[in-house]
């Protein structure tokens, strides 16, 4: 498959920090930070509409002992309505924690831990914990654990939607990632966003200087990755992505941005509409909006 992708804009969020996730749904964007204290909630012309209270620490950013390491968010339907599950990296005890937010009515959040699940996850063999994507596929969560330069290896966790009411029930599955693709440096997975109307599973993965899921390394490159026909392959042994773009080829803009969330607003033919969340590690986030024209080859 042939893609050509062009950057639309990009805007510098100076006032909220270590963007993690981003999410749309009815014209809205839902932006978490793994150390900021409120979502933000903004349009698609990123102008802020609300700012959702998660935590009260009195600084800009959760100090880095004590956040919960928020990295990923999903869109999930629970008793018929639409809610936002978020997850902690899992990388620390602190951090094997969640919050269920209902779109509705925000200033509802619903805590739990889901330390039980990830002493499952341990048994089925992946040593380090590193949360960092989730996104449905069907009746399936998907759930993305980040390799390191020490730990190559990136990983699937399937699971069910509501798995963290039912944590040593529900069902576990643990599937490698193969990136049969030529990278710099290792690229470790950051988000997961399922694209139901073509069943294309998308990731964005980066590349950054560190040997553990806990400290920080200098940036590299971030890329879009991507596996057709996701459904039939959740069976199988491993997953292979079917594509990989070096985001940073694409626009001189994503250099030294550490990609770490995608959504789709829109799919128009071959023509999906993105938007992404950066992270540079200094406190701010920066949001890109990105068109991908996704052609079968020979076309």
């Amino acid at each position: 498959m042939n893609t050509k992708t062009v950057l639309l804009k990009s805007l510098l969020l100076n006032k909220f920090p270590s963007g993690s996730a981003i999410n749309y749904h009815n014209g809205k964007l839902y932006l978490t930070g793994d150390d900021a204290n409120n979502m933000l909630v903004l349009d698609t012309d990123y102008q802020e509409i609300d700012a959702i209270r998660l935590f009260d620490y009195s600084e800009k950013r959760i100090p880095k002992a004590e956040k919960t390491d928020f990295e990923t968010a999903v869109l999930v339907n629970v008793n018929d309505q639409i809610h936002l599950l978020i997850l902690g990296s899992a990388s620390r005890k602190e951090r094997e924690k969640g919050m269920l937010i209902p779109i509705a009515d925000a200033s509802l959040p619903q805590p739990f831990s889901y330390a039980e699940f990830i002493k499952r996850v341990k048994m089925k063999g992946i040593g380090e914990i590193n949360i960092e994507g989730a996104t449905c596929i069907g009746d399936h969560l998907i759930i993305s654990n980040r390799g390191n330069n020490a730990n190559r290896e990136n990983h699937l966790i399937i699971t069910e939607k509501n798995f963290w009411l039912r944590q040593n029930e529900a069902v576990l599955s643990i599937l490698p990632v193969v990136i049969p693709f030529n990278t710099r440096e290792f690229p470790g997975i950051s988000e997961l966003c399922y694209v139901e109307s073509k069943d294309i599973l998308l990731f964005t993965m980066s590349s950054e200087a560190t040997n553990n899921a806990y400290d920080d390394g200098v940036i590299g490159d971030s890329y879009i990755g991507w596996v057709n026909d996701i459904n039939q392959k959740l069976q199988q042994p491993d997953i292979m992505l079917d594509g990989l773009i070096n985001l940073s080829e694409v626009d001189a803009a994503f250099k030294s941005e550490k990609i770490e969330g995608v959504c789709v607003e829109s799919v128009n033919g071959n023509e999906l509409i993105l938007h992404l969340i950066a992270d540079n590690d200094q406190g701010e986030s920066r949001l890109f909006n990105v068109k991908m024209l996704m052609e079968a080859s020979g076309n």
